[in-house]
């Protein structure tokens, strides 16, 4: 029997005798520098190791409920099935079985870090891990899992984690390595509603191309973005990133800036549109009002009130949009509620204390 065969079928007494190197740990912390208060070590078959180490992770996980366009609610998580088990299963079939250590797991509702021993193989490092070919360490093992589907249930890659990660608004995993062991990270908390509800409005082409995500992640935190910072993001060279760049502006999710627009990689910044749909979403402070409040403000000097229905009209956005932006011109005081009414279409918002003169 090949050591794969062991791994995957022989009981825990073989595996311990043929594989020595083999076993998993798993600790769990309610705060990052706290005691552990759940812990879990093993040598079971590489598939139940999956099984007990994902169960694990998955009975401390955080819920968060969001309601989207459509009717629809989804059920978001801290730490998204599929991104861990990707991980799980690439710590433990893509690990040295020479190299002495276990597979651990530190969970806390911070961060979560898997450790797998051995260092990268050949070839591939953290800055290209996301578009390096395929270079199992363990052939027989990796053709394996793949032939058992659990590959199919994990996805295709690293760019599954980064995929799972992006679209609930959280940074995607870090990878180091230190020559002797990989340590994957995935950042705690349950992600951003304002770009969970964006991205699912998005055609489903684009919603889930990792590239896309990545590029529209860095423009929830900075201005604008070009083809050589992009490139250093997707993993791509620079001429690669500005065929995606024009492809996002030809979705109308970007736009050149004016100065740039000329050059070869120009500097791309959001859509006015894009801003509106995912105000809640950005993290950097506008500190003059822009281009979509000044359309509120104009319509608000014109009619003397904006309703939700009237946002969701004039940027082409849905409800939950229209209510972050509203949300957000009410707490600069730019609008305020008037009338009577306390909730529904009925609410109307006029000039606030800081409305421009």
């Amino acid at each position: 029997m090949t050591n794969a065969g062991v791994l995957l079928l022989a009981e825990e007494s073989l595996i311990q005798q043929v594989i020595p190197s083999y076993g998993y740990s798993y600790r769990f912390r309610p705060k990052l520098g706290s005691e552990a208060t759940g812990r879990m070590r093993g040598t079971r078959p590489l598939l139940a190791a999956i099984e007990a180490l994902t169960e694990s992770v998955a009975v401390r996980r955080e819920v968060h409920p969001l309601n989207i366009a459509g009717g629809v609610q989804l059920q978001l998580t801290d730490y998204p099935a599929e991104a861990l088990r990707e991980l799980i299963v690439n710590a433990l079939i893509h690990r040295s079985y020479e190299t002495g250590g276990t597979v651990d797991i530190e969970h806390s509702p911070e961060r979560l870090i898997v450790v797998s021993p051995g260092g990268l193989v050949s070839g591939v490092t953290p800055e290209n891990i996301l578009t390096h070919p395929s270079t199992p360490r363990n052939r027989l093992l990796t053709e394996t899992v793949s032939v058992l589907q659990l590959a199919e249930r994990t996805g295709q890659g690293v760019d599954r984690a980064y995929r799972e990660m992006l679209r609930i608004g959280k940074e995607p995993p870090a990878f180091d390595d230190s020559g002797t062991m990989v340590r994957a990270t995935l950042v705690g908390g349950i992600g951003n509603d304002a770009f969970v509800r964006f991205v699912n409005e998005l055609p489903l082409r684009v919603g889930r191309d990792v590239n896309v995500l990545l590029a529209l992640s860095h423009l929830r935190r900075r201005r604008s973005i070009d083809a050589s910072h992009l490139g250093t993001l997707i993993q791509r060279p620079p001429v690669e990133a500005q065929q995606v760049l024009a492809s996002m502006a030809g979705e109308r999710l970007i736009e050149p800036s004016r100065r740039t627009a000329a050059k070869a990689f120009p500097s791309y910044r959001l859509q006015s549109e894009v801003v509106a749909a995912m105000s809640r979403a950005m993290s950097y402070h506008r500190h003059t009002i822009d281009g979509i409040d000044q359309k509120i403000v104009d319509h608000v000097r014109e009619y003397g009130f904006v309703t939700n229905r009237t946002l969701q009209r004039l940027f082409g956005i849905h409800v939950y949009a229209a209510r972050d932006l509203l949300n957000s011109l009410r707490d600069r005081e730019i609008l305020e509620k008037i009338g009577e009414a306390k909730g529904g279409r009925g609410v109307r918002y006029g000039p606030g204390p800081r409305f421009p003169g």
